[in-house]
């Protein structure tokens, strides 16, 4: 269901409410209206008004993963409201714990009031490969049950073998992806580690000119800023999260029958087991199947084996699409 032109925070399966709304629902106690901004692509800025109803858009020109996205937005905020604090969060994750969530970003302020760079680490609780972990080191503060530590390490989805490793010796957190930081401390290490990305973002906003955009390279903030900067604070995390990212998800929300399965929707199935079955307004019937990932609405169908879920994205990438075609 989650495509390029309609990605999974807009998706209703878990609590009966898109992931964008559930987001900004966590946040808005805290923050006044005028303070929560989203940077969205440019396709995607109609839908996104249409489903939370603001206008506090942050419009990328063009699709350059989180680096550039960061960047975009720490300027938009300092010209607004100065060298302030800014928290960058997805609008696909799940987190159930909001009070706590929100002690988290408060300590996460004080960090990042002395110019350190801040992320949040989840304590795994599984060896998982379809995240990225954090090592972390030496302990720089507590506050009642929140800790923060210097980050020593970032580590791409492992392997299975690596994820039970990192698991027993407690030593690693998953990566949320959630970040707190003083604009001027942000926009300094991307100045330092990717100035072709600062230079460009900032003629980008003196300018308006979307061609100094279109020129720089995609790249994440982990792999151009994080995994590189000293300046590392990894705060142990108290609330709970889920990245929700694959179709295995499923695993963790709905109950499963005698078999093993989890059917959501108008789903019939005979000698089926170990599998997640989703449909929304279309009828399936399925038979003689096991350890498959099932998923049908009115855009179109996936089928594919469970053990294959995390790495459903090569599918939708430009080269296996025309592949896929030519082979048709």
């Amino acid at each position: 269901m989650s495509q390029p032109d309609f990605p999974k925070q807009f998706i209703s399966v878990f609590y009966r409410k898109p992931l964008i709304n559930l987001t900004i629902d966590r946040i808005e106690r805290y923050f006044k209206k005028d303070e929560i901004l989203m940077v969205v692509p440019e396709e995607l800025v109609n839908i996104t008004k249409k489903f939370t109803g603001s206008k506090n858009i942050i419009v990328e020109p063009a699709r350059k993963n989180t680096a550039p996205a960061i960047c975009l937005a720490a300027m938009h905020v300092q010209k607004k409201f100065g060298d302030s604090i800014i928290h960058i969060m997805p609008a696909d994750h799940i987190i159930k714990d909001n009070k706590q969530f929100i002690r988290c970003l408060q300590f996460g302020e004080k960090m990042a009031a002395k110019n350190l760079l801040v992320t949040y680490g989840i304590i795994p609780d599984r060896p998982e490969t379809g995240y990225g972990y954090i090592k972390f080191g030496e302990k720089i503060a507590e506050q009642g049950r929140l800790q923060s530590y210097c980050g020593i390490g970032f580590t791409e989805k492992p392997t299975k073998e690596k994820a039970i490793i990192y698991f027993k010796q407690k030593k690693y957190l998953w990566n949320s992806g959630i970040f707190t930081y003083r604009i001027s401390a942000i926009l300094n290490e991307m100045k330092k580690h990717i100035p072709s990305v600062y230079s460009g973002v900032n003629e980008y906003v003196r300018t308006n000119n979307r061609r100094y955009f279109n020129s720089i390279d995609a790249i994440s903030v982990d792999y151009g800023v994080m995994e590189k900067s000293n300046r590392i604070c990894l705060i142990k995390s108290t609330f709970d999260w889920d990245d929700v990212g694959t179709w295995l998800a499923l695993d963790r929300y709905f109950r499963k029958d005698e078999k093993n399965n989890i059917v959501v929707g108008d789903a019939l199935g005979l000698e089926i087991k170990d599998s997640i079955v989703y449909t929304y307004k279309v009828p399936v019937r399925l038979y003689g199947i096991s350890n498959v990932v099932v998923v049908a609405c009115p855009r179109g169908v996936l089928v594919c084996r469970k053990d294959r879920a995390p790495d459903i994205k090569r599918l939708f990438s430009h080269n296996s699409v025309k592949n896929a075609k030519r082979r048709l």
